[in-house]
């Protein structure tokens, strides 16, 4: 079962991941559901929908949205609504309401912004669970998810330390709020607790463009960096291009596999179990322990992962290799503070690039 931490502050919309749920009192369980002559608990009288605000067809976090609450289903048997393209504070409440309304055990908001939205329905129909991925707004009945994508960025910049020959790392993001920029803070951070000396140069784009990440990762590499951390959605294939056609450089794949496309080049995959959490805040409501309060997933959830490319693997030095797997234990144990979103939201991120 995964964990419910508290609310450590309150901070700006953000983006993370959702989840699902019964009654709206604090830590109370979800409505009964049937129990069939075998036994086991029918929960496919429960409904789940989850708003959009594109496409759940798009290849990335809008299709997450629409994965995750399928996961749930797969699991459960619940029913599930699926509404795209919200994009509308009017909407966004409407959409909300009338699934409250229609005895919905749990509405997701797939994207921080929805937080507000579902604070004033959610305070009307609190025997609903109003789940948002990311975001800021707590209560009896609502809560933001956040997966800890900075323990994943962490352990990338342990290993880019110990193998640049620069001091320089790369990284870039094609949007700058807290929750998008927090996978890059935590590749600095784990950088610099192996180089403090470690010069760590941060663009963030205007799109999500390949043409632009290409530029400008080419520009990075002319600077002297030589292990780069894209997380620009669809534009890591052109940051991966470039880092392929030069010398002496490695990247790592980000929200996706991206070894295969460049095999001598991509030391491993950050990746991120979207569709596991979800269930993971389902599992939480259904048995009782949702209370309303942020409920972060990481590595010892087995919602952030490290896939390591096994080829490069074995021709790196030993203590490279040993370096990243202590990391990884001791994030998983709790030994590690990695800024969060809710941290940067506060400081800011200029103090974590140069």
């Amino acid at each position: 079962m995964k964990k419910l931490l508290p609310l450590l502050l309150a901070g700006a919309l953000l983006l993370g991941v959702s989840a699902c749920g019964g009654s709206g009192s604090n830590a109370t369980p979800a409505p009964a559901a049937s129990s069939p002559a075998g036994g086991e608990t029918d929960y496919s009288s429960m409904k789940v929908g989850v708003l959009l605000p594109g496409s759940p067809t798009d290849g990335g976090y809008c299709q997450q949205g629409a994965d995750g609450v399928r996961a749930i289903e797969a699991k459960y048997g619940c029913q599930i609504s699926i509404i795209d393209s919200v994009t509308t504070a009017e909407d966004a409440r409407a959409e909300a309401e009338n699934m409250a309304a229609e005895g919905y055990t749990a509405v997701f908001g797939q994207g921080g912004q929805f937080a507000e939205y579902f604070r004033e329905v959610a305070q009307d129909y609190p025997d609903t669970w109003f789940i948002t991925n990311g975001g800021a707004v707590t209560g009896d009945n609502q809560f933001p998810m956040c997966m800890s994508t900075e323990e994943g960025g962490y352990v990338c910049g342990v290993l880019a330390a110990k193998l640049s020959e620069s001091g320089t790392l790369g990284t870039i993001v094609s949007g700058d709020y807290p929750s998008f920029t927090k996978p890059s803070v935590g590749y600095s951070v784990g950088a610099k607790s192996v180089n403090p000396d470690a010069t760590i140069k941060f663009a963030v784009l205007s799109a999500s463009n390949s043409n632009e990440s290409y530029e400008t990762l080419k520009n990075q590499i002319q600077s002297g960096a030589d292990v780069f951390f894209p997380n620009a959605d669809e534009g890591n294939n052109g940051a991966v291009k470039a880092v392929s056609e030069a010398d002496g450089v490695y990247s790592f794949g980000v929200f996706g596999d991206y070894i295969s496309g460049a095999p001598d080049k991509v030391l491993g995959n950050m990746m991120v179990d979207a569709p596991g959490a979800y269930v993971a805040a389902f599992d939480a409501i259904v048995s009782g322990e949702a209370t309303g309060d942020i409920m972060f997933l990481g590595m010892k959830d087995g919602i952030i992962s490290f896939q390591w490319n096994e080829d490069l693997k074995a021709t790196l030095p030993e203590d490279a290799v040993s370096a990243v797997e202590q990391t990884i234990e001791d994030i998983k144990a709790g030994k590690i503070d990695i800024p969060n979103e809710y941290d940067i939201g506060e400081t800011g991120i200029d103090m974590y690039f140069n």
